[in-house]
Order: C-alpha cells, then sequence, then structure tokens
C-alpha cells in the first residue's frame, strides 16, 4: 500500500507540473494578442529579471531602468514574437536583458563608476554560500568580472547568481552547449588568475 501511494503521489505531481506548463505555454500564446496576459508574464518575470541586471550591473536604480526598457522591448515585440512555450518566451527574454544590459555599459560609459560601486558592500543574497568556512572577497571578485566581456559576464551572471543549466544558456545566447562549457572554463581560469595576481601583489 505504501508504495502505491509513493507511485501516486509521483503521478500526481508529474500531472501538476505538466497541466502547469501548459497553463504557461497558453499564456506565452495568449500574450501575442491580449494585454491581460502580457501583464501575467511580466508578473511572473519582472524580479527575475530585475536580480539578473542587478548581478550584471551592480546597481538597483540602474537595473530597475535596464529592467523597464527590458519590458518595453518586449511589450513592442510580442506579437511578433515567433516561440510556442514559456521557456522559448524565457529564454527570448534573457537575451533581450543580456542585450540590454551590455548596451547600458556600451552607451554610458559607466565602466569606471560601475567598477567603483562594486567594491561597495553590495553582496547578493543569491551568491551566498552554505560553507559559512569560506567567504570570497566580493569586492574583487566582482571587479574582476566587469573586467571580463560583456558576453563573458553574461555566461557568469547566468550561470552563478540565476542557476541557468548549460542547455538554457546556450539557448540564451544561440550557441552550442558545448561552447558555454569550454568558454565557463576559461573565464574561471582568467578570474582565478585576475585574483591570484592581486594577491600575489599585496604579499
Amino acid at each position: 500500500m505504501a508504495l502505491c501511494a509513493i507511485i501516486s503521489a509521483t503521478m500526481v505531481g508529474a500531472m501538476a507540473k505538466l497541466v502547469e506548463a501548459t497553463e504557461d505555454n497558453e499564456l506565452v500564446l495568449k500574450a501575442k494578442t491580449q494585454a491581460g496576459a502580457l501583464g501575467e508574464l511580466y508578473e511572473m518575470y519582472y524580479e527575475r529579471i530585475f536580480r539578473f541586471c542587478v548581478h550584471r550591473l551592480f546597481n538597483k536604480e540602474i537595473a530597475e531602468d535596464v529592467t523597464s526598457a527590458v519590458f518595453l522591448q518586449v511589450a513592442r515585440g510580442m506579437r511578433d514574437f515567433t516561440g510556442r512555450s514559456e521557456q522559448d518566451f524565457r529564454n527570448w527574454l534573457y537575451a533581450i536583458a543580456a542585450n540590454q544590459a551590455n548596451a547600458y555599459i556600451r552607451r554610458t560609459s559607466r565602466r569606471k563608476k560601475l567598477l567603483a560601486e562594486a567594491t561597495g558592500s553590495m553582496i547578493p543574497a543569491a551568491a551566498g554560500s552554505a560553507d559559512t568556512s569560506f567567504e570570497p572577497d566580493w569586492p574583487r571578485l566582482y571587479a574582476a568580472i566587469l573586467r571580463l566581456k560583456p558576453k563573458h559576464q553574461t555566461i557568469v551572471t547566468l550561470k552563478f547568481f540565476e542557476n541557468f543549466s548549460y542547455q538554457q544558456i546556450a539557448q540564451i545566447l544561440d550557441v552550442k552547449e558545448a561552447t558555454v562549457r569550454v568558454t565557463l572554463h576559461r573565464i574561471l581560469n582568467q578570474l582565478r588568475n585576475q585574483l591570484q595576481t592581486v594577491y600575489d601583489g599585496e604579499i
């Protein structure tokens, strides 16, 4: 009886997820023509996109402005959006967010100011580790991240702050999954070398 109960609960859970996914897919399709459905997608994703922009730009006020620009672009382009599922929408949305963040940095020439702000006390809770025996030097780590290419900054943000899989990142950036894995490996080596150089210089 216990085994039957477990199997039954598993099936119910799986069915619930399937229904939820189907409803989200239908919501995306409705959002192409219905403002109310688009508003629901906004509510679903605003905090996630805002958090991504904060991690990408290290400034909440700037992140709010960029997040607004992201959803404005979504509203303008939703009718022409060719995706058919919630996953398609999510990939499209994060790609827009990454492009908007990169465009902001290029357009305003604020890299030095962002770097200075990154050395402040803003440490995203999502970046914390359960292992309290080790606490990274966040200001230096952020400063090192800001010296990466914009595309590489996006990969780091999606992987370590948004907890996206390699497959999801590949879909958002429209590259192969293997490319993301190799690129991230190189990025991490670059960050380690940069941070090691800083620490060696203090000895």
